[in-house]
């Protein structure tokens, strides 16, 4: 099935599979496992960079602030 048809599947859903639809999405996502060291900040900056020149400071800060909202603390190898 492609992502497209996921979509127009998703659109015949009740109020009730939706919100079990969610909830399965927020389960998963939270599955994922995040590795300290694993982010090349040269290759996020320079994209930060590409999104900044469209953008004016009021918006890129509230950018900023979105990102910022919720902090992950890196894994601790030392356990």
């Amino acid at each position: 099935m492609v992502f497209t048809e996921v979509i127009k599947a998703i659109e015949e859903f009740s109020a009730d599979q939706l919100r079990q639809l969610r909830e399965y999405i927020q389960q998963r996502e939270q599955q994922i496992e995040l590795k300290a060291g694993t982010l090349n900040v040269d290759e996020l900056l320079e994209g930060l960079a590409e999104i900044r020149s469209g953008l004016s400071d009021e918006q890129f800060s509230e950018i900023e602030r979105a990102m910022n909202d919720e902090y992950i603390e890196p894994l601790d190898n030392d356990q």
